[in-house]
């Protein structure tokens, strides 16, 4: 049933998110420093990521602001996000993380993912950053990806 869901909600998003070329500046650093001490080094950014990344975010979004259609693509691996946006490989993960500032969503991410951005298993990752003006959070969501 979950995955039907997630996969109607995906359904709806297949074109690129406004912001594919430049992913949130601080979030991605923020996935880069995190990374940073693994041995196999940096993931690589990745727009299919990012639009995952920006499908789960706006699900959230919109299910806050009581405008959504379906439940929130809350899914901890968004496999059917992924596979229909053509990303292909086993290993898919979403963070997410909200609070009153950019900031606090960030850390919100790091300390959901402390153990998965240091896995080599993930090679690719895309990110999104969205403000939801009615409750006043800042919503960001970091998908990761490998083969």
């Amino acid at each position: 049933m979950a995955a039907t869901v997630v996969t109607f909600a995906a359904a709806g998003w297949l074109g690129m998110p406004s912001g594919a070329a430049d992913p949130h500046p601080a979030l991605a650093e923020a996935v880069n420093s995190a990374r940073a001490g693994a041995p196999c080094g940096a993931m690589h950014y990745n727009p299919k990521a990012e639009h995952a990344a920006d499908i789960v975010n706006r699900s959230t979004h919109d299910y806050m602001n009581f405008t959504a259609e379906n439940i929130p693509a809350d899914d901890p691996h968004p496999t059917a996000i992924a596979k229909d946006l053509g990303i292909e490989g086993t290993m898919v993960m979403s963070l997410q993380g909200a609070g009153r500032t950019e900031t606090d969503a960030i850390k919100g991410v790091l300390i959901e993912g402390y153990q998965a951005l240091s896995d080599c298993g993930y090679t690719d990752y895309g990110v999104s950053m969205l403000y939801e003006p009615e409750s006043g959070y800042s919503l960001a969501v970091v998908v990761m990806v490998g083969p």
